[in-house]
């Protein structure tokens, strides 16, 4: 009787763990933003009236990542006319650039009703010096930024169709391989471009985080055009991807320094962990082993760090381990990781970028400041959130992977 009852319990006890995450709750808070800001892009963050330098830079600010994986959050929730303001939000800004005409976009722009044929670049007044001024990353061009709008994109066209938004992405794709294509080493592609026009400085580095999102959207465009090229171009990334894998530990590095072919030691980010199961889809397999060193190098308690000082839980990167676990058939994994991120919603469902405020990443940004996040609500890490709670993949969205 009581090896019965042990059984019964054992029974029971897989039985919770092997069900099927619920659906998820409708996007809330992505909904409410779409919706108070159509037609445009949604405010990457929650600002105040504080006068810091967080707020003064950030108010209005929509980063073109944050709403890239927005739309994508929408369209897997269903939210087809939420998802098609930002889509069209990003071909207004490709083809209304107040400069350029080769078909890039900048790394953020101004949130809120686009009632004209243009999509205003984000600013902030500097009372010090008495004028308006811009950020420099705002306005500059990222290849991986480029390259989620690109996913976007594609995963609106598969999803619902428009030849305006698969001839975006395109376009996007032709501006990387013309300006980030790189012979130095192992191939790939470099960051972008930095800094206002007529002449912004190259970025001569390479990320592998770039290059994982340009993989997926290179063969995504292949499948779309029926144009091998692109296949080709993707192939190019991988060769790079290779690279920066680590055997010994089972990791990837960063990317490379300033040369394009020295590997870059100084951090270890936890997102090119997570995405390389996702952006690779079957290619992955012999990387799963990232999610392994995820766990045992950037994880706090239920929760992920950004990188491995483990000075707090980046929601974000959190969202996106989740979503590997469950791709990667490990939803038991994946379970606490879901409830630390339901438990950090607001009552609008809003999530916050951090646990704390000062979240170190170890990277810098262009003025030579600590990259940190806040404990504020973010889109980025909401979006991810909402994927992670559906189990989708936002890489092959709408698409089976290769």
């Amino acid at each position: 009787m009581v090896r019965i009852v042990r059984i019964l319990l054992i029974w029971i006890y897989l039985m919770q763990w092997s069900v099927a995450p619920t659906e998820a709750a409708p996007p809330r808070y992505l909904v409410a933003l779409a919706q108070a800001n159509q037609p445009g892009f949604l405010p990457s963050y929650e600002t105040r009236k504080s006068g810091t330098p967080f707020d003064l830079v950030m108010a209005g600010t929509a980063f073109t990542y944050d709403n890239a994986v927005a739309a994508l959050a929408l369209i897997a929730t269903g939210r087809r006319q939420q998802a098609q303001q930002i889509v069209d939000a990003l071909v207004t800004a490709q083809n209304s650039d107040r400069f350029w005409k080769d078909g890039r976009l900048r790394n953020a722009y101004r949130s809120g009703s686009k009632k004209e044929a243009q999509v205003a670049l984000p600013g902030f007044w500097d009372n010090k010096a008495n004028r308006w001024s811009e950020d420099e990353f705002q306005v500059s061009t990222h290849t991986g930024n480029v390259a989620w709008a690109m996913l976007a994109l594609l995963g609106y066209y598969d999803s619902y169709g428009g030849q305006q938004y698969l001839q975006a992405a395109v376009r996007l794709g032709e501006w990387v391989e013309n300006n980030c294509r790189d012979n130095r080493g192992n191939g790939g592609y470099t960051g972008g471009l930095s800094g206002w026009e007529p002449s912004p400085a190259k970025l001569t580095y390479k990320s592998t985080e770039h290059n994982l999102d340009l993989y997926a959207a290179f063969e995504r465009l292949a499948l779309d055009t029926g144009n091998r090229v692109w296949h080709e171009r993707a192939l190019y990334a991988l060769r790079f991807l290779d690279s920066m894998w680590d055997p010994r530990e089972g990791k990837f590095w960063t990317g490379t320094a300033l040369d394009g072919i020295a590997i870059n030691r100084s951090v270890i980010p936890l997102d090119v962990q997570a995405w390389a199961p996702l952006a690779l889809g079957k290619r992955g397999k012999p990387y799963l082993r990232a999610l392994t060193y995820a766990q045992s190098h950037h994880r706090v308690a239920n929760g992920f760090d950004f990188n491995t000082d483990r000075d707090g839980i980046w929601y974000e990167g959190t969202a996106q381990m989740a979503v590997a676990y469950q791709y990667t058939g490990q939803p038991i994994k994946a379970r606490p990781l879901l409830a630390t991120l339901a438990a950090a919603r607001n009552p609008a469902g809003g999530l916050p970028a951090a646990n704390r405020n000062g979240l170190t990443t170890g990277f810098q940004l262009s003025d030579g400041q600590p990259w940190l996040y806040f404990k504020r609500l973010h889109v980025g890490a909401t979006a991810w959130a909402d994927l992670a709670a559906l189990g989708r993949n936002p890489f092959w969205l709408g698409r089976n992977e290769l």
